[in-house]
């Protein structure tokens, strides 16, 4: 047993689900505070406002991170050849350390994006469900 690779996937997807769950947590203890109305409305727009600006926040950094969309990792020959081998690989290095820093920023911005789209649907689409499945 000890000598068994362990998956990365696997700690991802419960780090994914932890970020979810508290994110997601959150959003509908004040949903439901509002519902009862025991704190105001605006608590609900500071909320959202705070999770749009975090999202963006986050967004961004991803990009700076990989230097755009890509993924493919660089190259010594991709560099230029003023830089030394020393210089090429610590560039490489970091480079390697700023996508994996990448990929744990997108668990975070996953789980605000499943809240907003979870919103959307809540407010949209389960007032035509529940109005469609009280015909039966």
């Amino acid at each position: 047993m000890s000598g068994e690779k362990k998956n990365p996937n696997v700690a991802l997807f419960w780090l994914s689900a932890l970020a979810v769950a508290v994110i997601f947590g959150i959003y509908r203890i004040v949903v439901s505070l509002v519902g009862s109305g025991r704190i105001a409305f605006v608590w609900f727009s500071v909320l959202m406002w705070t999770y749009m600006a975090a999202g963006c926040a986050i967004f961004i950094a991803v990009v700076v991170l990989q230097r755009g969309f890509s993924n493919k990792p660089v190259t010594a020959d991709e560099l230029p050849d003023t830089m030394s081998i020393a210089e090429k690989t610590a560039f490489m290095e970091a480079d390697k350390k700023r996508k994996k820093t990448a990929k744990y920023l997108l668990i975070p911005l996953l789980a605000l994006l499943f809240v907003f789209i979870f919103e959307i649907i809540e407010v949209y689409y389960f007032p035509a469900i529940k109005n469609w499945l009280s015909n039966f």
